[in-house]
């Protein structure tokens, strides 16, 4: 969304996933990923394996830190409250990087153009983007901080192409999923090639106010050219609170192409490609992890546990 939008694994996982750092200091700052580039990085927290938080279009770290007021009357909306720029998002130790610091080691970055303000923007790209770099990007990230594997990817929205991406590409470097309303190749069985055509173009413009664009139909299409994802524990979490009230007129031709009821069905489906826990009922808009903190950090404590354990899979 545009708005606030594999090899099996081995018992070798769960022998690495054990082998942990006798301390692991916090930090955040600028990383050199080489080519003359920086990228923002957060870390905190001790334990393995480590949890990468990646955000959707146009959002970074922080988004992680932070939650919709509890008191805030926007949780009680019949839809995406927050999508459109409603209720008073707080910094909280209840978030989902403080939460998960608090069991393992937990990492979140700032992809380029996404942070608008403050020292410590990552160092700017040309925009519209493809994924292939940003996963590029996120393993050269990791790999120059000194974040060892495997990994349990936490991505949300977009953040979701490019974690399938990134598992595709360095299938050992990861050991679980957590899929936070994510995006997936698989909106192209449920929605129409003219909807998924304005889907795209709508995320490739860039402008000043959010300058990150993406290339949903070119990614779409590399991931299809990427090795097969093999058994790994995943969660898919679904939002259930509709993009727009209930009550607004349903246009004939959504100017974004794709719909919720199709984002609806390519969660489901998602949930059903990866053999994954699928939870529909969360509660919340696009950025569950904003509304509903809880459910993520339980996703991610349930697929840690199981690669602690050296699972492939979540029991039913």
């Amino acid at each position: 969304m545009a708005a606030r939008l594999t090899a099996l694994a081995s018992p070798a996982i769960a022998l690495i996933s054990l082998v942990v750092p006798a301390q692991a200091a916090d930090f955040s700052g600028l990383v050199d990923i080489g080519g003359g580039r920086k990228l923002y990085l957060e870390c905190s927290g001790i334990g393995a394996p480590t949890v990468v938080l990646i955000s959707g279009k146009g959002n970074g770290a922080a988004d992680w830190s932070e939650i919709l007021d509890p008191t805030a009357p926007e949780h009680n909306a019949d839809y995406d409250a927050v999508a459109w720029g409603e209720g008073k998002l707080l910094k909280s130790d209840s978030a989902v990087f403080p939460m998960v610091s608090r069991f393992t080691r937990v990492c979140a970055y700032d992809r380029p153009d996404v942070r608008l303000d403050g020292p410590d923007r990552s160092s700017s790209v040309a925009q519209p983007h493809p994924v292939d770099q940003a996963a590029d990007d996120l393993h050269r990230l990791l790999a120059a901080a000194g974040e060892p594997g495997p990994y349990v990817l936490v991505p949300h929205s977009y953040g979701g192409l490019i974690a399938t991406l990134f598992a595709r590409t360095w299938p050992d470097q990861v050991a679980g999923l957590v899929m936070v309303d994510a995006a997936t190749p698989l909106i192209r069985d449920v929605a129409s090639a003219e909807a998924v055509a304005k889907w795209d173009a709508a995320n490739r413009k860039s402008d000043p106010a959010a300058p990150e664009a993406v290339m949903l139909i070119d990614a779409y299409a590399r991931i299809d050219a990427a090795p097969p994802l093999g058994k790994l524990p995943a969660v898919v979490l679904s939002s259930d609170k509709p993009w727009q009230p209930p009550s607004a007129p349903k246009p004939p031709n959504p100017a974004g192409g794709v719909t919720f009821a199709d984002w609806q069905a390519s969660e489901k489906l998602l949930a059903t490609s990866l053999k994954a826990k699928f939870v529909p009922s969360t509660n919340s808009g696009h950025n569950i992890y904003a509304y509903s903190p809880r459910i993520v950090v339980d996703a991610i404590r349930e697929v840690v546990d199981a690669v602690r354990k050296g699972g492939t899979s979540l029991a039913p």
